[in-house]
Formats: C-alpha cells, sequence, structure tokens
C-alpha cells in the first residue's frame, strides 16, 4: 500500500498553515510522516497548486546524492531502514479547489500501489492498528471508512483504491466536493469504531493548543 498525507487546503478555521505547525521541535507535517514512513512502500504528501512543504523531509535532494547504507545490521530489515531514509514524494492537485477530492484523486493517480491510506495531516496520531484493519477490509471492497459510534465518517483517516478514480471525477464535475457520497457509488467497507476510540482532529487554534498542551510531562 501506499499513503497519501492531505497538507493542501487554506486552514481557514486554524487561520494557519496545518502543516507547517510546530509540534514536539518539527512541524505537524513531519510528526506525521515520520509516524506512517515505517510502515509503508511509499508515501506521498498531496499540495494544492502554488503550495509549497517547508519541511526537510519533502526536500528534493540534488541530483546524483546517494544515500549511505548503515555500516551493519542493527537489527531491522533493509526494507524496513530504507523507507524510514527514503523522502516523500510531493504531488501536485491537477486542478485547484477540489478540496479533499482532489487530493484523493492526485493520490490515486500518482501511487505506485492500487490502495491508499489516505491521512489527512491534521489528523496527528495515526492510529496504526486502525490502518491494518482498513487495510484488511479494502481487500474486499473499494474502500474502507472508519465510522464512530454517533455514526459519523472519517473520510480522512480511510483506505481507497484506484477503481474509484472514475466515480471521483463524476463528482467533481457534478461539482460535489463533500467526500461522503463517493461511499454509495463505491464498495465501502465500514469499520465501526469501539466506544471511547476516537481520532484527534486540529481543526481550530485552541484544537492545536490542547493537542500541544496533552505531549507535555504531567
Amino acid at each position: 500500500m501506499s499513503a497519501v498525507v492531505l497538507a493542501g487546503g487554506r486552514g481557514s478555521r486554524m487561520k494557519a498553515d496545518k502543516a507547517g505547525l510546530a509540534v514536539a521541535g518539527r512541524t505537524l507535517l513531519e510528526h506525521v510522516l515520520a509516524q506512517l514512513e515505517p510502515h509503508f512502500d511509499e508515501v506521498l504528501v498531496s499540495v494544492s497548486p502554488g503550495q509549497g512543504v517547508g519541511t526537510a523531509k519533502t526536500r528534493r535532494k540534488p541530483a546524483g546524492t546517494r544515500r549511505k547504507e548503515p555500516a551493519k545490521d542493527d537489527g531491522r530489515s533493509r526494507s524496513a531502514t530504507r523507507r524510514e531514509n527514503r523522502s516523500p514524494r510531493v504531488i501536485v492537485d491537477e486542478v485547484p479547489g477540489l478540496g479533499p477530492l482532489g487530493g484523493i484523486i492526485a493520490g490515486l493517480k500518482a501511487a505506485a500501489n492500487d490502495a491508499c491510506a489516505v491521512v489527512a495531516c491534521d489528523i496527528p496520531d495515526i492510529d496504526i492498528p486502525l490502518l491494518r484493519s482498513l487495510a484488511g477490509a479494502a481487500a474486499s471492497a473499494e474502500i474502507a471508512v472508519p465510522r464512530d459510534p454517533e455514526g459519523r465518517y472519517e473520510p480522512l483517516f480511510a483506505v481507497y483504491r484506484r477503481p474509484i478514480v472514475p466515480a471521483v471525477e463524476a463528482l467533481l464535475r457534478s461539482g460535489e466536493r463533500s467526500v461522503l457520497p463517493l461511499y454509495d457509488l463505491c464498495r465501502t467497507s465500514v469499520v465501526d469504531l469501539e466506544a471511547g476510540r476516537r481520532l484527534t482532529n486540529l481543526n481550530t487554534r485552541a484544537d492545536y493548543q490542547n493537542y500541544l498542551k496533552s505531549l507535555r510531562p504531567q
């Protein structure tokens, strides 16, 4: 599977570029990437046209630069080490202003794999066991999405597969920008979250400040 991190958007409620917010000495985007990279063969970062991604993780290296291999085996597999050392690839939405659907379709078209775990960069804590459950559910579906006990979907922490591209394109042509109608158009598997299990979203400045407080030692 590939992972696609959605880092585009204006951050209107946050009044800031969410991807560049400071979290524990690095940007929020770097914080999310550090959690995803050990688990995926490929990681893509989706941005809006004209948007810069000012993180060390996503800056391109000069042509001809070669990465040094570890001098000795430290107990990890070579493939895991390569995943950790490989810089994510930045992809740009084909058309500005399409919202998350634009990022999802850009990721599906650019990814090397059929299935993509799509994660918004404003979800700071990556629930890897949940991603594994979603990946398993997507094996017999085109989409696998979590749903909380109140019946709300989390469309930006879900697995999408390449066959849905025509359905996404049809929605965009109709002027639709919400991801939710896609679930009725495609074979969708729902993974229900047990009570008390939630995904943290940093939508507002208050959400961000509260999250920073939760990271401080008690």
